[in-house]
Formats: structure tokens, C-alpha cells, sequence
């Protein structure tokens, strides 16, 4: 494993965490989706925007988006995909020209479709408490390019609001994770020296390499086990190992 050049041992000011499959594991709730598209189709009617059946709904707009966003994370792009923008974009060419309030709406109801599929942690509460006790700063810093007050209300909905000082989507920022301008956004929230902060998440390329070409150090979290090649400082195969990892890597605090 590699190290930040000359590091020693240093007081640890805070950590950021990644969010979906570090603090949260999803998987796609079918049942949740199906019915928010028949939510969507039936607020369009109503909203006199034609005839598009829950099935037109997924196929014309929601898996098009998807795929563009997966597209766009395939290709590496460091500047973040806007899925406002995509959606409005894909309605259109649907022909459904819908306005800013009708768009929004719509992005709601299916960004809270997939809140069903989310499942936080067991660790997380205890760990993310116990380091603010511990008087660390302690945020999230996640690439998600979806509805921001979704993004927000998720959080709440996981029960993860309270717990965190700080929160940081790329979605608000415009960049993703590796970009150094995610990294620093994330630091200048939390308030603390790259140098004293620590990364920990599930990706070699967002959040390890990202994490120390902003000068901080990175904890890699493989929940399959097994060997791992990994240029992270510390690997963990549970998210309460955390705290241990951070020793091992010359870090203190408390």
C-alpha cells in the first residue's frame, strides 16, 4: 500500500465519508419504481401532457436518463451530469414539454422511489457519533447527480441528517469525485487541513486516488473480503473497523 510522502504522525481533524455502499448499501426496488412511474404517467395526464402510459414513462424518460448517467460515469467525466437537465431534455424529445414546477415534481416522486432501497449500516450511527464525540468533524462527500433536495431529504429518510456536520453532493458542486474541486469543496464545508482529514469509501478511483491527490489520506472499504490491491493507506472489510484503521495509518485524535 502506498503512503503520502513524509507523513508521520498527525492529530486527525476530520473525516469524510462516501455515501452509497460506505454508509449505505442500495439495491433497486422494483416494486417502489413501478409505482412511481404509474404516479408519473397519471400526474401527467392530469396535467394535460397526453397519454403516456407507466411503461412510455420508463422507456421514453427514467431508463434513458439512466443510461446517460451511466454513460457519463463510464467515460470517467470529472464535470457532474445534471439529471434535471437530462430528464428535461428527454421529456422534451418524448414530446412532452413540461414546466420547471411539473419537472420537478415528477423528479421527485421517482428520486423518492428509490429511497426504498436503501439500507443503512448498522455501524454507521454508532461510528459517525462516536467520532463527533470524540471532537472530529465528521461529513459526507458523495457523487450523486440527482435532485438536490432529494439528495437531502434522503438523508433524513436513511436517518443520516443528524449525524452528519456537513454534506457535500456533487450534484451541488458540479464536479465529481476524483476532481480535486469536489475534494476541496468538501474540505472548505468541513473545515479541516487536507493533510488532517482522512477519506473513507468503496472506490479506488473516486475516493482513493481523489482523496490523495487533495493531499488527505484514504481508507478503502471492500465488503466482498478477500485480498485486495489497493494504493489506500488502510483497508477495512467492515465500516466499524474505521476508527482501528486510522490508528494504523499514524493517525490520533480524542
Amino acid at each position: 500500500m502506498s503512503k503520502i510522502a513524509g507523513e508521520t504522525a498527525r492529530a486527525l481533524q476530520g473525516v469524510l465519508f462516501d455515501y452509497g455502499e460506505t454508509l449505505v448499501e442500495f439495491v433497486r426496488p422494483d416494486a417502489a419504481l413501478a409505482a412511481a412511474d404509474a404516479q408519473i404517467a397519471a400526474l401527467l395526464v392530469a396535467s394535460g401532457h397526453g397519454k403516456l402510459t407507466a411503461d412510455g414513462v420508463r422507456a421514453a424518460v427514467l431508463d434513458r436518463v439512466e443510461r446517460d448517467v451511466v454513460e457519463h460515469q463510464r467515460r470517467g467525466e470529472l464535470r457532474e451530469i445534471s439529471v434535471v437537465d437530462a430528464s428535461r431534455v428527454a421529456y422534451a424529445e418524448a414530446g412532452l414539454e413540461l414546466d420547471d414546477v411539473l419537472l420537478d415534481e415528477v423528479l421527485r416522486i421517482e428520486q423518492e422511489a428509490w429511497w426504498q432501497g436503501a439500507s443503512l449500516d448498522p455501524a454507521a450511527l454508532p461510528l459517525l457519533d462516536g467520532l463527533r464525540q470524540d471532537g472530529l468533524r465528521v461529513g459526507l462527500c458523495s457523487n450523486a447527480p440527482y435532485r438536490v433536495p432529494s439528495l437531502h431529504a434522503q438523508l433524513a429518510y436513511v436517518g443520516l441528517d443528524a449525524h452528519l456536520d456537513t454534506v457535500t453532493f456533487s450534484a451541488e458542486v458540479g464536479w465529481r469525485k476524483p476532481s480535486p474541486r469536489m475534494f476541496a469543496a468538501a474540505l472548505a464545508a468541513l473545515g479541516t487541513d487536507a493533510a488532517r482529514t482522512v477519506m473513507v469509501g468503496d472506490s479506488e478511483a473516486h475516493d482513493i486516488a481523489g482523496a490523495h491527490a487533495a493531499g488527505m489520506r484514504a481508507v478503502l472499504l471492500r465488503r466482498s473480503g478477500g485480498d485486495v490491491t489497493s494504493e489506500a493507506d488502510g483497508v477495512i472489510d467492515a465500516l466499524g473497523d474505521a476508527p482501528g484503521a486510522f490508528r494504523g495509518i499514524g493517525l490520533y485524535w480524542g
